[in-house]
C-alpha cells in the first residue's frame, strides 16, 4: 500500500524534528522545507499529499507558499500552523479557499494534528475518486461522439459502393458516387485526427474544463505533432 507523502514546512529545525519523527511513526512519508520558496519547489518536483506548513518564514511566507501550491495543485490540502502574528494570514488564506485545517502553536497535544492529516487525506481521496468519475463519464461521451461521427460516413460509403457495383450506372452516376465516398473518407479522416488530439490531454488538464472539451474544436497542430509537443487544453 501506497504510503501517504506529507511535506512539513517549518523554519524551526527543533519543531520540524519533532512532527516530522511523529508522522513517520504513524507511517506516513515526511518531506521537510525550513521555508515557503524550498518548499513550492519541493512541491512541484513531487506533489504531496497533505501540506503542513507555518506561517511567518523567511524568503516566502505561509500566505505566498499557499498562493504556490494552489498553481501545483488546487485540491492540495494544507494544515497551517498558526502562531502570534499569523492568524490574520490564516483567515486571508481561508476566505480564499486555499487552506483546509488549521492548529495553534504550539501544539500540545499531537492527536490533533494526527486527525488533522487524516481527515486531509481522506477528503483528498474522496476528490480524487470524484474526478476520476466525471473523467470516464465525459471520456464515454466522446466516444459516443466520435462514434456516432464515423457510423454515418460509413453508411454513405457503404451506399455509393452498392451504386458503383450495380450494372448499368450512368458515368455521371459513378461520379457522384465517387465524390460521396472522397467526402466521407474525408469526415472520417478528420475525426480521427480530432481524437488524436484529444488523446494528448493530461489528467490534470482534462480536469479543469473536463465538461468543456469539444471534439469539433479539437484540432491536430501537424506543426507541434513533428516536435512532440502537446496541445494545450482548447
Amino acid at each position: 500500500m501506497k504510503r501517504a507523502r506529507i511535506l512539513l514546512v517549518d523554519d524551526e529545525p527543533e519543531i520540524r524534528r519533532l512532527l516530522s519523527r511523529h508522522l513517520g511513526r504513524l507511517g506516513y512519508t515526511v518531506q521537510e522545507a525550513a521555508d515557503g520558496e524550498a518548499a513550492a519547489a519541493l512541491a512541484k518536483h513531487e506533489t504531496p499529499d497533505v501540506v503542513i506548513t507555518d506561517m511567518a518564514m523567511p524568503r516566502l511566507g505561509g500566505l505566498g507558499l499557499l498562493e504556490a501550491l494552489r498553481s501545483v495543485d488546487h485540491d492540495l490540502p494544507v494544515i497551517v500552523l498558526t502562531g502570534h502574528g499569523s492568524f490574520d494570514n490564516a483567515i486571508a488564506a481561508m476566505r480564499k479557499g486555499i487552506l483546509f485545517d488549521y492548529l495553534h502553536k504550539p501544539l500540545e497535544e499531537l492527536s490533533l494534528l494526527e486527525v488533522a492529516v487524516a481527515r486531509a487525506l481522506e477528503v483528498r481521496e474522496l476528490r480524487a475518486k470524484a474526478r476520476e468519475a466525471d473523467q470516464v463519464v465525459a471520456i464515454r461521451e466522446l466516444a459516443v461522439t466520435a462514434s456516432d461521427k464515423i457510423l454515418n460516413p460509413l453508411n454513405v460509403i457503404s451506399l455509393s459502393v452498392e451504386r458503383l457495383a450495380r450494372e448499368g450506372i450512368t458515368t455521371e452516376a459513378k461520379a457522384k458516387a465517387v465524390s460521396h465516398i472522397e467526402a466521407a473518407v474525408g469526415t472520417i479522416t478528420k475525426v480521427v485526427r480530432q481524437m488524436r488530439a484529444v488523446a494528448r490531454y493530461t489528467p490534470r488538464e482534462v480536469i479543469p474544463g473536463l465538461w468543456e472539451i469539444d471534439l469539433d474544436r479539437a484540432v491536430v497542430d501537424e506543426l507541434r505533432e513533428k516536435n512532440h509537443e502537446s496541445l494545450p487544453p482548447t
